[in-house]
């Protein structure tokens, strides 16, 4: 009932017709349901109608998801934690660093065992305390890496401590932390770009990078090690920008490879569009991360920046960013997350439509379930009336079929695929490409069917 509804107060100046508008609501009691609807008013002070009245429960406090991002220097170490208690530890910085910064700062809290351990990749500044994490507080499960080998004293210190857990991950395989949070492989081995052995002789050790899209509600993080972006650098190929259409839209990026200006290129910026980005670097470093073309490209696409030390490249922007040791960042996955305390809207905070409203922009949603057998459900935003495509493509890149073809008038739809090509034969298990197409506008999203 309109009438005797609350009124609440502080809401934002009105943004054009069709743009996506968020309200945070404070001081709520957990357990409690309320209802929430909107009203438009004209310049003339005349009401519209009442907006549809989506319910919610306030969820508790305690959140579902805590990611650490441990500031180990000149060097990456990222602590996943769901609120079940199981933990990922994803690299851990230099040989040493494993004794002096992150067994402390696990023990610091109260982590007497991880669930999981993983490699980015297999360069000193990322697995050299991985051995020393393993042998002084030990892993329940399994260690994660891109397999094959590497001929450094560090690889093979971390080889051989983590032998008898070691597990290859692989291009769209999701690790289940429990509590709805989850860590989806999304590349790996060079995205499918590049072609086996993928060892020192054929490849850098970068582009190889293990990249994970963690996941819990409609809550996204990336974190990818050091893949690359930028083809001028020798010997780097681009991976990002595959790996950018494939994720699309996330809240918050662990920013590859220190700042480098080799990576973060445009393209994938673009794609994940970060609210906020984590660079991890170390004061003193001689590689002059990170670079102020990574700072300002952050920047740019309107992501907030935290490092974990000051560096020895650029500056961030007064006001853009901050330098903050370790870095916490903690979600429900529902409506906000906070880093350091301070509080952001998570990008699906919406469910409130205005009579007449239409989608602000083309947009792809992740196909459910995924992996997925035998069935997925495809849901897809149409921001333009006019021709509509949705197209499946195999890793080859040849077209599997074509879901949808037609005229749509702006609004939101949904699709069925039962894993056949056009002609109704059945197509194998593997990784498909999901592209949509809307006017001008394109998204791509990464599927596997398992059979």
């Amino acid at each position: 009932n309109w009438a005797t509804a609350t009124d609440v107060t502080g809401e934002p100046i009105p943004l054009v017709s069709g743009s996506p508008e968020s309200f945070l609501v404070r001081d709520l009691t957990p357990g409690q349901t309320l209802y929430f609807a909107v009203r438009a008013m004209d310049e003339g002070e005349q009401l519209g109608a009442v907006s549809n009245s989506p319910s919610t429960v306030v969820s508790d406090s305690q959140p579902k998801l805590t990611i650490h991002c441990i500031n180990v220097g000149q060097g990456d170490c990222t602590l996943i934690q769901s609120g079940t208690g199981k933990t990922f530890l994803f690299d851990a910085g230099y040989n040493a660093v494993g004794y002096s910064q992150v067994i402390p700062y696990l023990q610091g809290l109260g982590i007497t065992q991880l669930t999981y351990m993983g490699a980015s990749h297999y360069d000193a500044d990322h697995i050299g305390g991985l051995e020393e994490v393993y042998y002084s507080i030990g892993v329940d499960s399994a260690c994660y890496d891109r397999g094959w080998s590497e001929t450094t004293q560090s690889y093979w210190d971390y080889a051989n401590a983590v032998a008898s857990i070691r597990t290859t991950i692989n291009d769209g395989d999701v690790i289940d932390l429990g509590d709805g949070v989850t860590m989806r492989c999304v590349c790996v081995n060079g995205n499918g770009l590049l072609s086996p052995p993928y060892n020192y002789t054929q490849w850098d050790e970068n582009d190889l990078s293990v990249g994970y899209v963690v996941e819990v509600g409609s809550f996204q993080f990336f974190v990818g090690g050091d893949i690359s972006g930028n083809t001028s650098c020798t010997p780097y190929h681009d991976i990002e920008t595959s790996v950018g259409a494939e994720v699309g839209d996330i809240e918050v990026l662990r920013t590859n490879h220190h700042g480098s200006y080799c990576n973060s290129n445009v393209n994938f910026l673009g794609s994940l569009n970060p609210e906020a980005a984590i660079i991890s670097c170390g004061d003193g470093n001689p590689y002059g991360h990170p670079t102020s073309t990574v700072i300002n490209r952050l920047v740019n696409v309107g992501a907030y920046i935290y490092q974990t030390e000051l560096g020895t490249g650029g500056t961030i922007p007064t006001g853009k960013g901050e330098v903050a040791g370790d870095i916490v960042i903690q979600t429900n996955g529902i409506c906000t997350y906070t880093i350091q305390d301070s509080i952001y809207l998570v990008d699906a905070a919406t469910g409130v439509t205005l009579a007449g409203s239409v989608p602000a922009r083309p947009f792809l949603w992740p196909n459910v379930p995924n992996p997925f057998n035998p069935t997925t459900t495809i849901r897809y935003d149409v921001a333009e009336a006019g021709p509509v495509r949705v197209l499946i493509f195999d890793v080859s890149g040849r077209l599997v079929r074509n879901l949808v073809s037609g005229t749509h008038a702006p609004g939101s739809y949904s699709e069925s695929w039962g894993g056949t090509d056009g002609a109704g034969h059945a197509v194998p298990s593997g990784v498909y490409f999901l592209r949509l197409e809307n006017g001008a506008a394109s998204e791509t999203r990464k599927m596997t069917l398992v059979r």
